[in-house]
């Protein structure tokens, strides 16, 4: 009894030590000892920067998106800069946000999450946002965010180089991809922007063709005519916001076949507009900046896209066209102009932010327009800005729930698999119908566009939701020990959304293929740029899983898409190179572990049962070449053993009752036995340390995170 409360004193206190792991050992989920630096940090070399963070409190770990409707609870802990910091951020937001309005009238929100509550996150260990660095055209650092096709690139690099027989990528592969293109430097003299009255039809048709499926900022009707009474006085017009609004319009058609002409209207009209930004704040103001960041979107310039669309959305504030009550107040025709200029801002802002994964500059906190139509028109193009808004807000809602908070779960995923599932029954059947009509005009191609950009986003909402089960399931196929404490129903289900995402991509490419196919389809298209990218990549990595080259064609249509719009736009060009290449190492790659399983299969069976070893590999005579010995090792000690019990007499020629009778008595293996009962396996942190996935945890479960 002397003896025993000392050990038990320093037990408690061991453990008490333990719960307060480092960060490094927090953010790989590995043990940690407590010591100051821990064992795991020296036995890396990294002592140096082994650091503890207190833990954040309850004030801290609010949800993303949500705004409290309660004070925040101080902490008891004393206050560092971190967390004084994060007080006064949250003393500053502790009001009550308005009642949102249902998922059936005004599509998911983010705001609200109804897969996490707040007391969910209380004790789960704070996940660090890692982002990634990359350079620009200029070289200048720009961020990208998890949620990127290009951080995405960067899992895909991680998983391929993390795999024990890689012999490493090609130098197209491994070398960061622009996320600018460089402009030409404007010239000082001024530049011709007369405009023929007699380009104007087809220009504005051009641009309808560009813009479909995004953006609804003006009356079809009457565009044409209003551009040419406009045309006519070019010269006699004041510099305002809506001249600058006609040149945009102009610039965006020409800016597939005459770029140079595009490029000078382009930057007229935005140095009126920035002339006009604080004097002349209006619904015009709010469109040309609109136009603007759609041009640079075009001109593979998303991070200037982004950073000039910011001013259409402060400004589409300050007019109030979030608000219907407001545009209602201008009459039917203003108030469903208004109400489709934020609908349009919704749907750029969603693909600039996703793009680039970055926080979006609009938000539907204070927003009473609503997204779903009461009643579907006959005429489907009258509704694709509401089914491409509808399914940008789902998207949202996985870039909030899952990367913005870096977790995912099967109960977050259900969630989000119910609204994608809601949102196909009203959309999917009309918009396939739309791409694949034979008889077409003009009107016909426009809606082709629009809904094969809609349906493009559809898919990539998909594969966002469930490219973490991809890569977990690729993983675990790789033979990582990343199972932890699921049932065999719940790894059934992770597989379930990993092949999800491969159908989606598959599916993304046969639309866009019809689509191309019919010649409507322009050569400049950044949302479809974008997801293409992600597309390969699914396609691409998922030949290293169970699927195996079965998705090998499949990915070479996808780069023979991406190949298509190569031809004006540069990022489409690096993508299907990297993509390439990407494919070239992983076939290469499976055929070779093929060879290898079929190998070692057949030198398994010759050591049981006395096949013939193949002859190209007479690993019969010379066990040690066998590569995968290792893996193997059970089978080789079983035949191992029969071979050193041959030397008995034993006869096998027996037919008699004892011929079902063993020769030693019955045995029970206790590692088979666990693993013939799902569940009892849990994962090895040191094995999964470097894994860039983001914890699999279910919500089900009281406890957090665990170091």
């Amino acid at each position: 009894m002397i003896d025993y409360h000392p050990v038990r004193s320093e037990r408690r206190r061991r453990f008490d030590r333990v719960t307060a792991a480092c960060d490094l050992c927090k953010r790989r989920k590995v043990k940690c000892d407590g010591e100051q630096p821990c064992q795991y940090c020296v036995s890396r070399d990294l002592a140096g920067t082994c650091a503890f963070t207190a833990p954040r409190t309850r004030a801290q770990i609010r949800s993303v998106g949500t705004t409290p409707n309660r004070p925040p609870v101080q902490p008891s802990i004393v206050p560092t800069p971190q967390t004084t910091q994060g007080r006064a951020r949250n003393e500053g937001t502790n009001h009550q946000p308005r009642s949102r309005q249902s998922l059936d009238e005004n599509g998911p929100s983010p705001s609200s999450s109804p897969t996490i509550s707040r007391d969910d996150h209380y004790e789960d260990t704070a996940v660090p946002l890692e982002g990634h660095i990359l350079q620009d055209a200029q070289g200048k650092v720009i961020f990208i965010g998890d949620c990127a096709p290009l951080s995405f690139l960067q899992t895909v690099r991680h998983l391929i180089t993390s795999d024990p027989e890689a012999d490493g990528l090609s130098v197209p592969a491994a070398r960061d991809c622009i996320i600018e293109n460089a402009r030409p430097p404007t010239s000082a003299q001024p530049q011709d922007v007369s405009v023929n009255i007699h380009d104007v039809p087809l220009l504005v048709q051009r641009y309808f063709f560009a813009t479909s499926g995004l953006v609804e900022l003006f009356q079809r009707d009457g565009l044409v005519e209003e551009l040419k009474s406009w045309a006519v006085g070019t010269a006699s017009h004041t510099d305002d916001a809506a001249t600058a609004v006609f040149f945009l319009v102009l610039a965006i058609g020409a800016q597939d076949d005459h770029e140079t002409k595009a490029d000078a209207w382009f930057q007229h009209a935005r140095d009126i507009l920035l002339k006009n930004m604080c004097s002349d704040v209006n619904v015009a103001t709010v469109q040309g900046f609109a136009l603007v960041a759609i041009y640079m979107l075009r001109g593979s310039q998303p991070n200037g896209a982004y950073l000039y669309f910011s001013l259409a959305a402060r400004t589409a504030y300050a007019i109030g066209i979030h608000r219907t009550e407001v545009n209602a107040s201008f009459g039917e025709s203003i108030r469903t102009m208004r109400d489709n200029i934020w609908k349009s801002l919704r749907v750029i802002d969603m693909l600039i932010s996703t793009n680039l994964g970055r926080p979006p500059s609009t938000s539907d906190v204070d927003c009473t327009i609503k997204y779903s139509v009461a009643r579907m028109n006959t005429d489907i193009t009258a509704n694709i800005l509401d089914a491409s808004v509808q399914i940008f807000m789902i998207i949202e809602r996985v870039v909030v729930e899952v990367y913005s908070r870096k977790r995912i779960s099967l109960r977050i995923a259900d969630f989000v698999s119910r609204q994608l599932k809601g949102w196909a029954a009203n959309w999917l059947q009309p918009l396939t119908d739309v791409v694949g009509q034979t008889n077409r005009d003009t009107s016909a191609y426009i809606a082709l566009v629009g809904a094969c950009s809609t349906l493009c986003s559809y898919y990539y909402g998909i594969m966002l939701l469930t490219r973490p089960f991809l890569i977990y399931d690729i993983y675990d196929h790789m033979g990582a020990s990343i199972r932890g404490d699921g049932t065999q129903g719940d790894h059934a289900s992770k597989r379930k959304y990993a092949d999800a995402a491969l159908d989606a991509a598959s599916s993304f490419v046969e639309t866009l293929q019809a689509a191309i196919h019919t010649g409507a389809l322009p050569h400049r298209s950044p949302l479809i740029v974008s997801w293409l990218f992600t597309t390969s990549l699914v396609l691409a990595v998922g030949t290293m899983g169970r699927s195996g080259s079965i998705f090998v064609e499949t990915c070479e249509s996808a780069i023979h898409c991406l190949e298509f719009f190569s031809g004006t736009d540069p990022h489409a060009r690096q993508y299907s190179v990297i993509v390439r290449s990407l494919l070239e190492h992983m076939s290469a790659r499976v055929k070779k572990r093929e060879r290898q399983l079929r190998l070692q299969r057949k030198q398994t069976s010759a050591e049981l049962f006395g096949l013939l070893a193949s002859s190209a590999r007479p690993t019969t005579d010379n066990p040690s070449d066998c590569r995968f010995q290792a893996s193997s090792e059970p089978v080789s000690s079983y035949a191992t053993a029969a071979s050193a019990t041959s030397t008995a007499p034993l006869d096998w020629t027996m037919y008699d009752a004892d011929f079902f009778a063993l020769p030693w008595p019955t045995e029970y293996d206790p590692c088979l036995q666990d693993f013939l009962q799902p569940g009892t396996h849990n994962s090895d942190g040191a094995s999964i340390a470097d894994i860039p996935l983001f914890p699999m945890f279910e919500q089900q479960t009281n406890h957090g995170f665990r170091s």
